[in-house]
């Protein structure tokens, strides 16, 4: 869409008017280009101004476009003005109809721009000023340019201005570019409805809300695109009304529901981009009668599922189809006429079973194939793609490969990926690659040595997990050449040093560190995580260039030359450092506070001792803090870091009060204190944290009540808190239960599942998790999905009755109060708490009868009211047919199923509660596990993610609980692995 301004033909025979040129001329005074420009002037003023470039006339010499994009060139700085008093340049240029000034800065104009333009140049028909430098809001005086059809001000970050309702009314609209302007608010969605309107570009405006209107039947849209943008909703079906549509880009908003079938039927889309969203369903029958001209078809990153028609295959001009990510399943068929233009094919992160049909493997231009983390059976023969010459790309996992020499000889991969692929061996047809950059044998059963051949010069990422391979501690003199290692007179190795990335956790390598990888200068990804590696960290690993380092789960016991706050040789380079579990001794390594890229850094369980250090506070991109498990015994206010994301100090010695600097995280969403010794009340002012999800302080010493009654104390986004195991009072209030905002809705559009942690942006190395006790029994959660939603106040002396308010909690999945000094009778507003799956209740001083409104909890797997005076006959139906009798023991008054108790009058005397350590129900239920990364219901698999592993003795109780739990399915997406490289 861009303009066209430069090759209009020119009205040369028509001499341009003196008052032209001398605005002209007032114009390229003004104008100042760098130094090192290859423009001095744009114009030679003794020649006639119609004829110059840029600059057309009409027919009695007045000026009518005037283009100056041709003198930007993309290496130098854009132009700018000296003076840009736009009012004093453009006053005699009254008759323009177009204006560009791409690239030409006119910032020091300020924000009245748009007030000048609007008032000179009230004819304008084209106004284009992206990356100008312009300054928000826009005015409505634009407004009255009439005859207004193209506006164009992308790449203007500094607009950041709520959306121009008044274009609108802009009914010779045809174009309109915004994007990249930092727009906010809520965009019109009337503006899409304006009848000239072809093309509209909101896209890379982060922070701009919106939704679709119903469109018209005479709608001219042939351009929409929305990227990364907060729009969201449905596609409306009237969709199907934009015949003209060539491009839709609704990639990374927050669009959900059913992807209109309709988008099949029009015939002139050319580029389609969903991907990124939470479409849920199945794709539309896209075919080629249908879709002839489309070439781009993205798709994934949804939740699409439903079996893949293989007439996709067959778009005659489909070049780019990617389904990745979803949950599509069933067998592929085969399909003849397959499409000349397809280019790449990405499929993986899906449920596609049975074998691949090899129909695929006479795609002739086919460059890239990805099929990785499906459910392909094989065996799979690597010489069926023989005849792919053009193929660069090949990811393969799940299937037994089978190979030989002559496997791919006439096809040169550049990257190759097989993981989990049943191999033995490296496959010998890797000798004859010699273009291969990026090799992935990973999870097979390859053992012995890496073989000298498989270095290639080209070869830059090499992933090894999960194979017990190595490489020999005095390996043999090798002639030198260009495709293999020498070793010197020490059997050093000196492997060809283009190797980026380098994965081998999990490869049973033992001793000392890795002498091979010294030479690797140009490594910037290292991971030899879950080895046997003991020792010292050797001191040359400091002198690479490493952005990602991973040596957790070894034995390494040596950190001597971090001991001196001393600058590293690449300390502005190294983003990811991972040393958890290992045996590090001592006290924290401060050299690593100069690493001033520092991401994410996990120390946690080692042996690092004394003070958590202040200069960890001066590292300004720490987003994450993992230091738990350690015998750290203070933290100081200049410790922390205020950007965090997470920080986790549990289970260390830490004492004193909790650092105020906190308040100052405004990003933290996770923050883990349980387990030390922190003496404190209760921090109210974390209500300033208004990102924070997750709040653990059990096991410590905080005391007093929890919130300010009065206050207007909110945690709008808190839905895991656990204050259990301290020495907190007071009431429950209705106040405190207000506050928990985070906990308060249920709804939710999306229908893929989201971790606490996605948002890190730390290339999907780490994985956001929490260990939380219940009950005595502690359930880690090895990823943190945002829909768990907890609240454990148990083992602390809190009094007084529950407050019927806990009914507001709708989202709450585990609710644990046991173990205070409850009384009164248990609220019956408890069964408006629909979702709930787990409620612990015992060991309390509550009475009264159990109501019989929780029988309404269906989803409830757990409930303890054990140790409490609750009297009466205990409910029937749902969920209480199949509680065990133990989550009633201690109530002498109670009687009914499953007690053995007869509703009848009895006299006991009440039973003395179990002391706190001991868990009256742990008998039916083994192990409460969470792990995994799928969500389930907790009926079926326990809270929310993995699985329950149960006492033997219980399975016909829990196969009932089963039997029970109906229809309720909350299955979402498998965790993805990312294909990205550093």
């Amino acid at each position: 869409m861009a303009s066209s301004l430069s090759t209009a033909p020119k009205a040369a025979h028509h001499r341009c008017r003196d008052d032209q040129r001398s605005a002209f001329a007032q114009l390229q005074e003004n104008l100042k280009f760098q130094v090192s420009s290859s423009k001095a002037e744009l114009w030679d003023l003794k020649t006639d101004c119609c004829s110059w470039e840029g600059v057309t006339c009409n027919d009695v010499g007045h000026a009518t476009r005037l283009d100056l994009s041709f003198a930007y060139y993309e290496n130098e700085d854009s132009i700018s003005l000296k003076k840009p008093n736009l009012g004093m340049l453009f006053q005699n240029l009254s008759f323009l109809v177009e204006l560009n000034l791409d690239y030409v800065n006119i910032s020091a104009q300020g924000s009245n721009w748009c007030e000048v333009i609007s008032h000179v140049l009230p004819n304008l028909r084209v106004l284009s000023l992206s990356g100008s430098g312009l300054s928000g809001p826009l005015c409505s005086s634009l407004s009255k340019l009439h005859f207004l059809s193209k506006l164009d001000l992308h790449s203007n970050s500094e607009l950041s201005s709520i959306p121009p309702s008044f274009l609108a009314n802009s009914s010779n609209l045809e174009t309109l570019d915004l994007s990249y302007c930092g727009l906010n608010g809520s965009f019109p969605n009337n503006i899409f409805l304006l009848p000239k309107l072809q093309y509209i570009d909101l896209s890379e405006n982060s922070l701009l809300s919106g939704q679709f209107p119903e469109f018209s039947l005479n709608s001219s849209i042939q351009h929409l695109l929305l990227k990364n943008t907060n729009f969201s909703g449905n596609i409306p079906l009237s969709i199907s009304n934009l015949k003209s549509l060539k491009e839709l880009d609704l990639s990374r908003c927050k669009f959900y529901g059913v992807i209109p079938q309709s988008l099949a039927n029009l015939t002139q889309l050319e580029y389609l981009d969903l991907s990124f969203n939470s479409f849920n369903g199945s794709i539309p029958p896209f075919q080629s009668d249908g879709v002839a001209n489309l070439s781009f078809l993205f798709l994934e990153h949804n939740q699409l599922n439903g079996i893949l028609y293989s007439s996709l295959f067959t778009l005659p001009s489909l070049q780019n189809l990617d389904l990745s990510s979803n949950q599509l399943s069933g067998q592929l068929d085969e399909f003849s006429d397959g499409s000349s233009s397809l280019l790449i094919i990405e499929l993986s992160n899906n449920n596609l079973s049975g074998s691949i049909p090899r129909s695929i493997f006479k795609l002739p231009s086919l460059q890239e194939l990805n099929l990785l983390y499906n459910k392909f059976s094989g065996p799979l023969k690597l010489g069926d793609f023989k005849n792919q010459r053009a193929l660069e790309f090949l990811a393969i996992s799940g299937v037994s490969v089978e190979s030989d020499n002559r496997s791919l000889a006439y096809v040169q991969l550049a990257t190759l990926y097989l993981p989990s692929c049943d191999l033995t061996e490296f496959p010998n047809f890797l000798k004859t690659q010699n273009s291969l950059t990026l090799l992935d044998l990973s999870n097979n059963r390859i053992q012995g040595y890496v073989p000298s051949w498989i270095w290639k010069t080209t070869l830059n990422t090499l992933y090894l997990s999960g194979n017990p391979v190595g490489f020999p501690k005095t390996p043999p003199f090798v002639k030198v050449n260009h495709s293999t290692p020498i070793y010197n007179e020490d059997g050093v190795s000196s492997f060809p040093m283009t190797l980026k990335n380098l994965g081998m956790s999990s490869c049973n390598i033992t001793g000392s560190f890795p002498e091979f990888i010294k030479n690797q200068e140009t490594l910037v990804y290292l991971d030899l995580s879950d080895n046997e590696l003991g020792g010292q960290i050797p001191k040359w690993i400091w002198n690479m260039s490493l952005k990602y380092l991973n040596l957790s789960c070894n034995k390494f016991d040596f950190l001597d030359q971090f001991s001196n706050p001393i600058s590293l040789p690449y300390s502005d380079t190294l983003i990811t450092l991972d040393l958890h579990a290992n045996q590090l001794p001592g006290s924290f390594p401060k050299a690593i506070c100069n690493c001033s890229q520092l991401t994410l850094l996990d120390m946690s369980h080692n042996q690092l001792r004394s003070q958590i250090p202040d200069c960890l506070g001066k590292v300004p991109t720490l987003t994450v803090l993992n230091l738990q498990g350690n015998k750290f015994d203070s933290i100081s206010s200049y410790a922390i870091a205020s950007n965090l994301l997470s920080l986790k100090i549990s289970d260390n010695k830490v004492e004193g009060k909790l650092p105020s600097s906190l308040a100052n995280c405004s990003k933290l969403e996770v923050l883990d204190l349980g387990g030390n010794m922190i003496r404190d009340t209760f921090p109210v002012w974390l209500e300033k944290l208004p990102a924070l999800k997750i709040l653990v302080l059990q096991a410590n010493k905080f005391y007093g009540p929890i919130g300010n009654r009065g206050t207007a104390t909110t945690w709008p986004n808190l839905h895991v808190m656990d204050l259990s195991s301290n020495e907190f009072t007071g009431n429950l209030s209705k106040e405190f239960v207000q506050s928990l905002v985070g906990m308060h809705s249920t709804s939710n559009n999306e229908s893929r599942a989201r971790y606490v942690g996605d948002n890190y942006n730390i290339n999907g190395h780490y994985k956001e998790s929490v260990t939380i006790t219940n009950k005595g029994q502690k359930m880690h959660m090895d990823r943190i999905i945002t829909l768990f939603t907890c609240l454990d106040l148990s083992n602390n002396s809190f009094h007084g009755e529950i407050p019927e308010e806990i009914r507001i909690l709708k989202s709450l999945i585990v609710l644990t109060l046991s173990h205070n000094n409850f009384l009164g009778q248990i609220p019956s507003s408890l069964s408006d708490l629909r979702e709930l799956e787990s409620l612990d209740l015992s060991s309390n001083l509550l009475s009264g009868e159990i109501p019989p409104q929780l029988s309404r909890l269906t989803f409830l797997a757990v409930m303890n009211l054990s140790y409490n005076h609750l009297e009466g006959r205990i409910p029937q139906g749902n969920q209480f047919d199949i509680f065990p009798d133990s989550s009633y023991l201690g109530n002498p008054r109670l009687c009914g199923f499953p007690l053995t108790r007869k509703c009848k009058p009895e006299v006991n005397e009440p039973a003395t509660p179990p002391a706190d350590h001991e868990d009256s129900w742990t008998e039916y239920i083994l192990d409460w596990k969470i792990v995994g990364m799928g969500y389930a219901s907790g009926i079926v698999i326990g809270f929310s993610v993995g699985y329950t592993i149960l006492n033997e003795m219980r399975i016909k109780w829990f196969t009932d609980l089963i039997r029970l739990a109906g229809n309720r399915e909350r299955w979402f997406n498998q965790g993805q692995r990312s294909l990205q490289s550093w």
